[in-house]
């Protein structure tokens, strides 16, 4: 746009206005949404997308029918809204009885949203950050009681994540203070938007430890619970279980092993299987293996109680 002349700088504006709100909406329907079967409704968050960086560069004359554009956008996002919230019974009925069959799985939120919802990729999104913002939030509540008959072993303990986690939360407010403050001198709205989006990380870092804290792996009569936090878990029963064993200078984990830990340095414990498990991410999707490595504190115990 600076190296176009000014007599075609509006032509040239108008041009891209048009291409950024709707040739880029076409092309991610026919390129993603009809061969990968997306939701179609998904498009109003590209379309959104759009015009937040056309209003950032294209001049303040085409600003104006980019604002118009987005309160036409705006309320059909409003319509869509509208409808979540009204399933929000329906999604409580769904999380209740998910929580009586599977206390243990840290994704029942997001499968309660799926059930009455979908599985699209906006309602995952939405699903994965409501499930670690309610750890993030909610830090201070105490652990859910474990099943009679399981027996937890924690996942944080040797491994010293609570000191990293120290350390990793000291520099993000570190960071929040004095970037603020340097920001600020050019301009408040930025500063206070950066300051704002570091507050949330800190949020999502917070709740990665409060999901650790309160989600230990469990063994039950008939099934293992593995999981870290709320970045993974799998559900697997006993007699599918070959072997388990420690982790030692020299291990080569398999070519279909998933790499647990709560740290890749820490990891101390692997478990092969005989047939495919799934394990649920929580940003991505879910996958299988036959063998895992993972964190676990007290691994020789674990190991005598599984043997």
């Amino acid at each position: 746009m600076n190296h176009v002349p000014p007599v075609k700088r509006d032509l040239i504006a108008t041009a891209f206005l048009t291409d950024i709100v709707i040739t880029f909406p076409v092309a991610y329907y026919y390129l993603l949404i009809r061969p990968l079967k997306l939701k179609k409704w998904s498009i109003f968050l590209v379309i959104s997308c759009c015009l937040a960086v056309a209003y950032f560069i294209l001049p303040a004359q085409q600003r104006y029918y980019i604002v118009q554009l987005r309160k036409l956008s705006a309320c059909i996002e409003l319509g869509i809204l509208i409808y979540c919230v009204s399933k929000i019974k329906k999604i409580r009925a769904s999380y209740k009885q998910l929580r009586m069959q599977t206390p243990y799985n840290p994704y029942i939120l997001r499968q309660s949203m799926f059930n009455v919802l979908g599985n699209g990729i906006g309602i995952k999104l939405m699903a994965s950050e409501l499930s670690i913002l309610k750890f993030g939030l909610l830090f201070w509540k105490k652990q859910k009681n474990i099943p009679l008959a399981a027996t937890s072993y924690s996942i944080y303990k040797e491994s010293g994540y609570i000191a990293m986690f120290c350390i990793v939360l000291f520099a993000c407010f570190a960071e929040l203070m004095g970037f603020h403050l340097l920001i600020a001198h050019y301009s408040n709205t930025a500063a206070f938007i950066i300051s704002l989006l570091t507050m949330y990380g800190i949020v999502i870092i917070v709740g990665d430890l409060a999901a650790i804290i309160k989600s230990p792996v469990l063994v039950m009569p008939d099934k293992l619970v593995l999981r870290t936090g709320i970045r993974w878990v799998a559900v697997v029963g006993r007699t599918n279980i070959i072997a388990v064993e420690k982790v030692r200078i020299g291990f080569e984990p398999s070519e279909d092993c998933f790499q647990g830990g709560i740290l890749k340095s820490s990891v101390n414990i692997c478990f092969t299987f005989d047939q495919p498990v799934n394990i649920e991410r929580i940003y991505s999707k879910t996958i299988t293996a036959k063998q895992i490595v993972m964190t676990v504190d007290k691994a020789e115990e674990l190991i005598a109680q599984l043997a």
